[in-house]
């Protein structure tokens, strides 16, 4: 298989990684006063903080697992400890270990992916999607823009399903991010070392998404 059709497959909001469970924080945000024709501004924020700090981790995730050395499996643990310390938030940690954990079942199943499974861990999703690119056969780039474009489309589905609207439009404001996931990818497609992992931060999402954890009404887990 070619690495554009797996990066189609890995794309792909039916892959069941339980990924339709998670809103990407548009649930919290709406529940707070955020109208809907905010979301291609809401798209651009997340593009340019936490999932740019997700994208990364995943593009050094795939390095460190081609790097092939014996120690690959503690650069790992390295990498996903840098990124639970630009993760401030309790709630997307939590998101993004069981986001891993069910990405990492159903990667196992179609790579070799024993030695990351043996760890007997938890890893985030960034760190598992980065492996399973790497196992794929994805470049540097095309991993960062799944990161990217995964976000883009769980927003938009979460947002159709708790706000409904005209569909073509949310399609528009897919294309209309293009340029943000582009440019996201060119900041981190070139990174080397966990020391040069981005740290931007979103506040505002975060203290949504807290709030969103003890709401007694919602359809998504974050």
């Amino acid at each position: 298989m070619t690495a554009p059709y797996l990066s189609l497959l890995l794309a792909d909001g039916r892959l069941p990684t339980g990924a339709h469970t998670q809103s990407a924080g548009v649930e919290p945000a709406f529940q707070a006063g955020m109208a809907v024709s905010a979301v291609p501004d809401y798209l651009t924020v997340r593009l340019r903080t936490v999932t740019e700090v997700e994208a990364a981790t995943a593009v050094l995730a795939r390095r460190t697992w081609l790097d092939g050395a014996p120690d690959r499996l503690a650069g790992l643990v390295t990498l996903d400890a840098a990124w639970r310390a630009r993760t401030v938030s309790d709630v997307l940690r939590d998101a993004a270990d069981l986001l891993g954990r069910s990405y990492l079942r159903l990667a196992a199943a179609v790579w070799d992916l024993a030695a990351l499974v043996g760890a007997g861990r938890v890893w985030c999703r960034a760190v598992v999607v980065g492996v399973t690119a790497a196992e794929a056969g994805l470049s540097a780039a095309e991993t960062a823009r799944l990161v990217a474009f995964e976000d883009v489309q769980t927003v938009l589905a979460a947002a159709l399903k708790l706000a409904p609207f005209d569909p073509a439009l949310g399609v528009a404001w897919a294309v209309r991010a293009q340029p943000e996931v582009e440019g996201l990818v060119a900041r981190v497609a070139d990174l080397t070392r966990a020391a040069d992992l981005p740290a931007p931060t979103a506040p505002l999402l975060e203290q949504w998404g807290q709030q969103h954890r003890d709401s007694e009404r919602r359809l998504f887990r974050a």
